[in-house]
C-alpha cells in the first residue's frame, strides 16, 4: 500500500527534475540577469514590470532553446550526453517539443508589452534558435556564430527596452566573443557525436589544437580590449567594469586551461561550472558599462 501511494509522487518529482535539467535553468537565470543589468545600467528609472517581462521572456526563451536543441540533437546526444533527459529516456521527444513550443510562445507574449522592436528581436531570435540544429547541420561553425550572436542580442534587447539601442555595442561584442569561445570548446567535447552526424566544426575540421588556439585568441582579444575601451570610451563605472570583466575572463581562462590538459567528463563539467561563474561576473561588469 505504501509503495503504491507514493509512486505517483516519485514520478512527478522525477519529471520535474528532468524538465529542470532539460531547460538548463542556470543559463536562463544568467540571461535574465544580464538583460536586467543592461536595463538598469542604461536607465535606473525603468518601471519594475519592464524588468519582470524582460526576465520572464529571457528565461523562457533560453529554456525553450535548450529543449528544442536537445529535441533535434537526440542522435548525437546519445553519444555526447547520454545522461541528459531525452537520451536517457526520462522525458519523451513529444514532451520536449511541446515544452519548447509553450516556452517560446510565452517569451513572444511577454515581449509584446515591451514594444515593437523588442518583439521583433525576440521573434527573430526564436526562429533562429528553433532552427539552430538545422543550421548546425549546414555548418557547425556558422551555427556557433548564430548562437553567439543570439546570446549577445540579449544585451541589445535590454538596450531596446531602455530606449538606448546603440549604447551597449562594446558589451555586445564582448559577450559575442565570450560566447563564441565557449561554443568552440563545447564542440571539442561533442566532436565524436558531431562526426557521426556529418557536422563540420572547428574541432572536426582543424583539430582540437586549433579549436583551443582560437578560443584562447578570442579571450586574449577581449582581455586586450579592456584597457583600450577604458581609454577611448566614457563609462559610468569604469573600475567596476575593468575588475569584473577581467575576473570573468580569468575565470573562463582557468577553466579552459584545466579542460585542455584533462579532457575528461569531470573536467568538462568543471569547465561548464566555471564558465557560468565567469558569466555571472560579466553581469556585474555590465552595470559599469553604460
Amino acid at each position: 500500500m505504501t509503495s503504491t501511494s507514493s509512486s505517483p509522487n516519485i514520478v512527478t518529482v522525477a519529471s520535474i527534475r528532468a524538465f529542470i535539467e532539460l531547460f538548463r535553468l542556470p543559463a536562463g537565470i544568467l540571461a535574465a540577469l544580464a538583460g536586467c543589468a543592461t536595463i538598469y545600467a542604461l536607465d535606473a528609472t525603468i518601471p519594475l514590470p519592464q524588468y519582470l517581462l524582460t526576465a520572464t521572456l529571457l528565461v523562457c526563451m533560453t529554456s525553450a532553446a535548450c529543449a528544442i536543441n536537445d529535441y533535434w540533437d537526440l542522435a548525437k546526444d546519445r553519444i555526447n550526453h547520454p545522461d541528459r533527459p531525452l537520451p536517457s529516456g526520462r522525458l519523451s521527444l513529444q514532451q520536449a517539443w511541446w515544452a519548447a513550443v509553450v516556452l517560446f510562445s510565452c517569451a513572444a507574449i511577454a515581449a509584446l508589452p515591451l514594444g515593437f522592436s523588442p518583439f521583433v528581436l525576440v521573434v527573430i531570435s526564436i526562429i533562429l534558435l528553433w532552427n539552430y540544429s538545422h543550421l548546425l547541420a549546414y555548418s557547425g561553425i556558422f551555427g556557433n556564430v548564430i548562437v553567439a550572436a543570439t546570446i549577445a542580442a540579449l544585451i541589445f534587447l535590454g538596450s531596446l527596452v531602455a530606449r538606448r539601442p546603440f549604447a551597449m555595442l562594446y558589451p555586445m561584442g564582448f559577450l559575442f566573443c565570450y560566447a563564441l569561445a565557449r561554443e568552440i570548446i563545447w564542440d571539442v567535447h561533442d566532436a565524436e557525436g558531431d562526426r557521426t552526424q556529418g557536422i563540420v566544426t572547428l574541432a572536426n575540421e582543424w583539430g582540437n589544437r586549433a579549436a583551443f588556439a582560437i578560443a584562447w585568441g578570442l579571450l586574449g582579444v577581449l582581455m586586450g580590449s579592456i584597457p583600450v575601451v577604458l581609454r577611448l570610451r566614457t563609462m559610468a563605472h569604469p573600475l567596476l567594469f575593468a575588475i569584473f570583466s577581467a575576473i570573468a575572463l580569468l575565470t573562463l581562462g582557468m577553466a579552459l586551461a584545466h579542460y585542455q590538459q584533462q579532457r575528461s567528463e569531470s573536467a568538462y563539467q568543471r569547465f561548464n561550472f566555471w564558465e557560468r561563474l565567469g558569466t555571472a561576473f560579466g553581469v556585474i561588469a555590465l552595470l559599469g558599462t553604460a
